[in-house]
């Protein structure tokens, strides 16, 4: 990400942080095989009366999460007889594979592995509707990643739903820096850059009471370091946005902050009226910073997920 770098990576820093900080059920855990035969973690919270679900929710985090990053949203459906299921994202902090995390040697990989685990999860959920949930870069892959669904995938999808989707960034880089650092992206493609030396010291709200991000480092699932192509290749799938836009007919339903430090509510509200989908819905959290889940009014938006996907099955 070439815009405003500091407080991109504040941002994500804490979102690492505060995935520790979650409702008490603890999904079940498991690995998967995507399609290049690699091996990924995934959690899943089932239905807590051991029945079929209604519903399955396939839950994609975002940049420098995790899959425990669902858990709260997880918790409450589980006892609303409805799945959630989420895995470990490759390149983020909890894949296995050490030599990959930092980097996505490319997007089109996150495409193929969501192609994967969807499957997985239609070949154990049986005939139960599924439903995307993409957090922040989550929403992203799952815009961008439609295409790459086989048919028979893209037909088990019932609605998609974007939260806090990152479709714009904050500011621009001196003209100066802007050329140096597309030069090194250039030259140097697989060079990491520390994100803890980008943030510096700037205090980014990403939730109603969380502003600080020194601990973040603590997590396991933190990153230190990540490759210039990833960076660059985040920042393109952004600027994307407003093409797919046009593109998506599924059921959609947006969740988005009125305090979100990366994307305006106008800037989702043009995305949303750009969408083809004949059924969509949106709805604004306006004291909420970009982390929903994890803000004052994360119980409002659990219910409205409950809901907008009850009237679908």
């Amino acid at each position: 990400m070439i815009s405003n770098l500091s407080k991109v990576f504040s941002i994500f820093l804490v979102w690492s942080y505060l995935s520790n900080f979650v409702l008490s059920n603890e999904p079940a855990k498991a690995t998967w095989q995507s399609f290049d035969k690699a091996n990924f973690p995934f959690s899943k919270w089932l239905p807590k009366n051991k029945s079929d679900p209604k519903a399955v929710l396939i839950g994609i985090h975002g940049f420098s999460g995790a899959a425990s990053d669902f858990n709260n949203l997880g918790t409450y459906l589980s006892n609303q007889n409805i799945s959630l299921y989420a895995y470990e994202l490759r390149g983020q902090g909890n894949d296995p594979d050490q030599s990959r995390v930092g980097d996505i040697a490319s997007v089109e990989h996150w495409y193929k592995d969501l192609n994967s685990f969807i499957k997985k999860v239609h070949k154990e959920a049986g005939d139960a509707p599924i439903f995307l949930y993409g957090e922040s870069l989550g929403s992203l892959i799952i815009m961008n990643g439609n295409s790459y669904l086989d048919e028979s995938i893209k037909e088990t999808i019932k609605g998609v739903i974007y939260a806090s989707p990152l479709i714009a960034l904050p500011g621009e880089l001196p003209p100066v820096k802007n050329f140096i650092v597309r030069l090194a992206m250039f030259l140097f493609p697989k060079m990491k850059i520390s994100i803890k030396s980008l943030a510096s010291n700037q205090n980014a709200q990403v939730t109603s009471e969380t502003d600080h991000w020194e601990q973040m480092a603590k997590t396991p699932h933190f990153v230190p370091k990540y490759t210039l192509r990833t960076l660059g290749s985040i920042e393109d799938l952004v600027h994307s946005s407003k093409e797919i836009a046009p593109r998506i007919t599924k059921p959609t339903l947006i969740l988005y902050p009125g305090k979100d430090v990366f994307t305006r509510p106008d800037q989702v509200d043009k995305f949303f009226g750009n969408l083809k989908s004949k059924d969509k819905k949106k709805h604004l959290f306006k004291e909420s910073h970009h982390l929903l889940a994890f803000d004052k009014e994360k119980e409002r938006l659990f219910e409205i997920v409950e809901r907008w996907i009850n009237k679908r099955l």
